[in-house]
Formats: C-alpha cells, sequence, structure tokens
C-alpha cells in the first residue's frame, strides 16, 4: 500500500512541478510507460507468429526506404 501511495504522489508531484515548467518527472513518467508498452506489445507479437513476420516486414522495408540518398 506504501508503495501505491508513494507512486500517485510522484505521478502528482510531477504534474504540480510541471505546471511550474519543470517537466521531468513527467519525462520519466513516459518513459516508464512507454517502456512498459513496448515490452508488452512485444510480448504480444511473440505470441502472434504471423504479425511478428509483418512486423520485421515492415521495419525492414522502412529501414530500407530511410536508408537510400535522396537526391
Amino acid at each position: 500500500m506504501h508503495i501505491l501511495a508513494l507512486l500517485l504522489l510522484f505521478v502528482i508531484g510531477s504534474i504540480v512541478a510541471a505546471c511550474d515548467g519543470d517537466f521531468s518527472g513527467l519525462a520519466a513518467i513516459g518513459k516508464f510507460v512507454g517502456g512498459a508498452v513496448l515490452i508488452f506489445a512485444m510480448l504480444w507479437l511473440f505470441t502472434q507468429p504471423a504479425l511478428l513476420i509483418i512486423v520485421i516486414v515492415v521495419l525492414v522495408v522502412i529501414a530500407i526506404c530511410c536508408s537510400g540518398s535522396s537526391k
């Protein structure tokens, strides 16, 4: 229960600090939430082999398109 209260105080404190112009707390929360979402998305993709293949193909195509020289 203390851990949940501490997390809630951190979130509220970050929002209050962001109102004063300090966005470091919100950046930390965003990195944590983004990392958790990335992990859960990867775990979900590993349970769906067809989607994993499609995602890999899309990432390869994006990498090829981005690495091409544009004149």
